[in-house]
């Protein structure tokens, strides 16, 4: 699996366990500090993410880094 694969897949995953937290959290009518902190380290995360996926989207500064990590075409000779 490439790096990009791999790193999307971990994305993907972590984007599905705080979606679960965060409808465990919305079910409930009244919210204590320590769950409400945890809500809003969700919120930021969810944020993070975000951001770092549309870094992936973004042309890197030095093309080779991610080029090279990617598995090379066969030609047909």
């Amino acid at each position: 699996m490439s790096y990009l694969s791999s790193q999307l897949a971990s994305l993907r995953l972590e984007i599905a366990e705080l979606r679960i937290m965060n409808v465990l959290y919305a079910q409930q009518s009244v919210h204590n500090a320590v769950e409400q902190t945890a809500s809003d380290v969700r919120a930021s995360r969810l944020l993070q993410i975000m951001h770092e996926l549309s870094k992936m989207r973004d042309c890197p500064p030095e093309p080779r880094v991610w080029w090279d990590k990617l598995p090379k075409p066969k030609h047909a000779d």
